[in-house]
């Protein structure tokens, strides 16, 4: 199932669910982050992809016969390991379909995915420092999935490594929203413009800390709310609003 950029993967029945009389089983939801460095990147958010705090970011590199996976709360890693990418469960079904063109990378808005290519027989060889600002106001291996993904229709492959310049690093990107505003042009723009709107309104409060500490939560608030660009959107129109006026007054408690 395909809804937006988000994936949904359903388990197979196995002989117990059928003895218990089950039809079917709860879809896992994913979002694919795109190519990273040569590294293949999921985002396994469990049933609501909406309403969900704990993000499990799956990572691997060509054959892909291990992954990294990060269980991530916020923008805090919580717990990391090494797992096998077994294709027969849903976490190995998941990168299969990455590595294979199946799926395009959340936030990029195409129309079609490219039928599967051959993968190359060789592989590829923040904490978030970064200082925008933010609004104040690991899977188990089951049963191989009955279907991988939606393929609606064929087109040309996405350039899921392409990326935009914005204000921090997007090679250090490591979470939902860094991705999502490094893929997507027009996020990257307003990151940009933001970061020297921060600059400015840093530069001219004098309580430092106090804006240290209001910076600090917007970004907390965005990397637990902020899932979608609509979202990023409101977000950053109103940090531009808020901290414009601060660049204009000194006044670190200015608001819209």
């Amino acid at each position: 199932m395909v809804d937006n950029g988000t994936y949904g993967y359903e388990r197979a029945l196995n002989e117990d669910d059928i003895k218990q009389g089950k039809a079917v089983k709860s879809l896992v939801m994913m979002r694919y982050a795109g190519n990273k460095n040569g590294a293949y990147v999921i985002l396994i958010l469990g049933q609501d992809a909406d309403n969900s705090s704990v993000i499990n970011r799956v990572s691997c590199q060509l054959p892909c016969k291990y992954a990294k996976s990060e269980v991530l709360t916020g923008d805090e890693v919580i717990r990391t390991e090494t797992v096998p990418a077994d294709p027969s469960s849903i976490m190995g079904a998941m990168l299969e379909d990455a590595v294979n063109g199946q799926l395009v990378p959340y936030g990029q808005h195409n129309d079609s995915i490219a039928a599967p290519q051959p993968a190359p027989t060789t592989p590829a060889q923040q904490s978030p420092a970064q200082q925008s600002p933010v609004p104040q106001n690991p899977a188990p291996q089951v049963a191989a999935p009955q279907n991988a993904a939606a393929i609606e229709s064929q087109g040309p492959a996405p350039a899921s490594d392409q990326t935009y310049q914005t204000s921090f690093d997007c090679s250090k990107a490591r979470t939902l929203s860094e991705y999502l505003i490094c893929h997507d042009p027009d996020l990257a723009a307003s990151d940009k413009e933001l970061g020297a709107i921060f600059q400015q309104a840093r530069d001219a409060v004098t309580d430092k800390a106090a804006f240290a500490d209001r910076a600090r939560k917007q970004w907390n608030y965005r990397e637990k709310n902020c899932h979608d660009k609509a979202c990023l959107v409101s977000w950053y129109a109103y940090q531009k609003d808020v901290l414009s006026k601060i660049a204009q007054t000194g006044d670190v408690n200015a608001q819209q």
